[in-house]
């Protein structure tokens, strides 16, 4: 009896060492990541930093594999408390290490900045309007002729992690950064709980998924980018789905949409949904709560409306630049050099690819929508969702970079863990952390191996599946 025991034992405790040590090397990239930043980027050639960055992500990309399949297979031998204790560890050295690829971070810090110090309208006046800006230890110089791009909430949010820094730099960064690091933990909570409301099998996988995502981490809580916040406002909207608390999925919903805009492409499926399921009553009131979100966000702005730089902000919003669009022009432009006759048709090719991929979304969003109206539910509903926004960032946008991904990851962890779309959105999201190397500018290579070699992954295991 002690020998089976023993045995049982020795099983039981073999997932959680694999995943100890998992976690153990992986809390190791992440100093290191710290350590060899811990004095900015400037110190380094281009190629040390490239070196480095290799050197980083594709053991973090192996780790978080492994550590997956050890969650996924160890049926039920681990703890929650293991997981989340070493994603906090995570959080601590991520959040610490110097934004060393993107410098949108700054970019925020210069807009609360701007209405702070300078009580300018950040959609009205560019960064590079403020007086004597480069003077001021504030302000860096990073995108300084757009307009401000971001949502109200947004704005209104880096307002406030300005004032709290009070003109100290480092300081609002940590705030900024600090923000972040809520919003990953809170989502966290937020899939783990709804994985469990819905019956799925393994919740703490959907909750690995997110904590342990080595993208999430160096581009959301390292380089501090946003997207994780409008991740976490629908994952508080999924979250109010599963859990029948339908008023409140308009206003979370609203929130999201306040903070980038993209998110507005799921309000109409969210009020049919809640209007069949509650009727006019509740989604009167739901409507009602998201309008005095989006008026809260808003007000504070609108003294100036006729001056915002509509047009800019759109200019900036349709880049072509890392996407399914860039993929099809960079071709295209090759192509003319070979064959130089080509050439004279660029423009009318761009603009046409342009239509078509527009055609192509509004047809989708109709056959999506109408089959939801046959048949909605709660599991179809956050279905619908995490699609949407998976064709319109990785096929239609025409600008589209790796943390984007922050946006649509939480929401997929909802969908059971066989969805092709949680498994489409997982691979992509996990080859985005590439992103970090050169191939952020490796322009077709970027989308074939970032994005079309994960989503033909993943659509060959299902034709697989379904043969069998």
């Amino acid at each position: 009896m002690s020998a089976n025991g023993g045995h049982e034992k020795g099983a039981g405790s073999s997932p959680a060492r694999a995943l100890a040590w998992a976690g153990a090397l992986t809390a190791a990239v992440y100093l290191a990541t710290f350590l060899f930043y811990v004095r900015g980027f400037q110190g380094y050639t281009r190629r040390a930093r490239e070196v480095f960055i290799w050197l980083a992500v594709l053991p973090l990309l192996y780790l978080y594999w492994r550590g997956y399949r050890v969650v996924r297979d160890s049926g039920g031998g681990l703890k929650t408390s293991t997981v989340v204790k070493f994603a906090a560890l995570f959080c601590v050295l991520c959040a610490a290490v110097y934004p060393f690829h993107s410098t949108d971070v700054f970019g925020y810090v210069n807009r609360g900045w701007q209405q702070v110090h300078y009580h300018m309208n950040p959609y009205v006046y560019t960064v590079a309007e403020v007086p004597g800006w480069r003077e001021d230890p504030m302000i860096w110089d990073h995108w300084i002729y757009n307009p401000n791009p971001y949502g109200f909430l947004f704005t209104l949010l880096a307002r406030g992690l300005t004032v709290l820094g009070g003109g100290n730099w480092a300081l609002t960064l940590a705030m900024f950064k600090a923000v972040n690091a809520a919003a990953y933990g809170l989502t966290g909570w937020l899939v783990w709980s709804g994985a469990k409301r819905l019956d799925h099998g393994r919740p703490l996988l959907a909750l690995y998924a997110f904590l342990w995502n080595p993208l999430v981490l160096l581009h959301h809580l390292a380089n501090g980018h946003n997207d994780i916040l409008i991740g976490c406002a629908l994952a508080l909207a999924a979250y109010f789905v599963v859990t029948q608390r339908d008023v409140w999925v308009l206003p979370a919903l609203a929130a999201a949409v306040m903070l980038k805009y993209a998110p507005v492409l799921l309000v109409p499926a969210a009020l049919v949904y809640v209007f069949k399921r509650r009727g006019w009553k509740v989604t009167a009131l739901g409507c009602l709560l998201a309008a005095l979100v989006v008026v809260a966000a808003v007000a504070p702005f609108l003294a100036d409306w006729r001056q915002f730089r509509l047009e800019d902000i759109r200019d900036n919003a349709t880049l072509i630049d890392n996407s399914f669009h860039s993929f099809l022009i960079h071709i295209y432009e090759n192509a003319a050099r070979l064959f130089k006759p080509l050439a004279q048709f660029h423009d009318a090719v761009d603009s046409g690819i342009k239509a078509v991929l527009r055609l192509f979304f509004a047809a989708f969003l109709v056959v999506i929508h109408w089959r939801f109206l046959k048949r909605s539910s709660a599991a179809r509903l956050v279905e619908l969702w995490a699609l949407v926004l998976l064709v319109l960032l990785c096929v239609v946008s025409s600008k589209f970079n790796g943390w984007y991904m922050g946006m649509l990851l939480p929401p997929a962890l909802f969908l059971h863990e066989r969805h092709w779309v949680r498994r489409a959105t997982l691979l992509i999201t996990s080859a985005q952390t590439l992103s970090l190397t050169f191939f952020k500018q490796a322009y077709i290579l970027n989308y074939f191996a970032m994005i079309l070699v994960p989503a033909g992954i993943v659509f060959r295991q299902v034709k697989r599946e379904k043969e069998q």
